[in-house]
């Protein structure tokens, strides 16, 4: 420390430790966490229930320990969104195994999509990682797609007003016109869920996505990514949907 500064509150430095080892690691289990920062269990232990007691840490199905959106928004300061969206997230690390391909909970923050929480490190099927504060497209993603199909007529006409501008060019051919935009969202409202692919260097990509909804309007979405030369969108919508469906209606329970 430099001269003349107060000795540091050591507990605090090692709750602060944990923290920013489960932000760049995490989950991890008690074990992992004391070997890394090399720490006796007692004191890692103490460490996390401290942080689970205030709301900044929980503990999953797998044992690993994740630090909660109450911790990821510190640096961004309340949102009362992420508040609601929280018992998603926390669904979407308990689902994580059973579900395999990699989830994302995001929301809009206009003009994109925002992703606040990622299920990626605890699959092993994640090409690349979706992690918070990563911005997506709104047209070109499930997510996005499932926000502005299920959002309020009058909401949905004011976000395609200003997004239809300055789409993806990659979206002329699929939407010549915003009457085949409304076809789309019309389509993902019958069936329940939206869905998207995108090319990747070796395969393309498919992704389906359901709203997170509180009073009639969407104030997120649930996604999984998905291989579609593993899996057709058939078969995502038998085996992976349903998982989903628990994960984006876990904020009423």
């Amino acid at each position: 420390m430099p001269p003349g500064h107060p000795a540091p509150v050591r507990v605090l430095v090692r709750g602060l430790e944990v923290m920013a080892l489960l932000n760049c690691h995490g989950p991890l289990t008690t074990a992992a966490i004391s070997q890394r920062l090399r720490l006796a269990r007692t004191t890692v232990n103490r460490c996390l229930a401290t942080l689970e007691a205030m709301g900044f840490a929980e503990r999953l199905k797998t044992r690993r320990y994740a630090l909660t959106l109450k911790a990821k928004t510190l640096s961004h300061g309340f949102d009362a969104a992420v508040e609601r969206l929280e018992p998603v997230r926390a669904a979407m690390h308990a689902a994580a195994l059973r579900m395999q391909w990699p989830m994302s909970l995001t929301r809009l923050r206009y003009p994109e999509m925002f992703v606040e929480d990622s299920s990626d490190r605890d699959s092993g099927l994640a090409v690349e990682l979706f992690e918070r504060g990563v911005s997506l497209p709104v047209l070109t993603t499930a997510s996005g797609r499932s926000v502005l199909a299920f959002s309020s007529p009058r909401a949905r006409e004011t976000l395609i007003e200003l997004l239809w501008p300055s789409r993806a060019p990659e979206l002329y051919d699929l939407w010549p016109d915003r009457a085949a935009l409304e076809r789309e969202l019309d389509a993902t409202r019958e069936r329940g869920f939206a869905r998207a692919i995108r090319p990747l260097r070796l395969t393309e990509q498919g992704s389906i996505a359901v709203p997170v909804m509180l009073e009639g309007e969407p104030i997120g979405a649930v996604a999984v990514r998905f291989a579609l030369s593993a899996l057709s969108f058939d078969e995502a919508r038998r085996r992976l949907l349903p998982i989903l469906l628990d994960v984006a209606l876990s904020r009423r329970a």
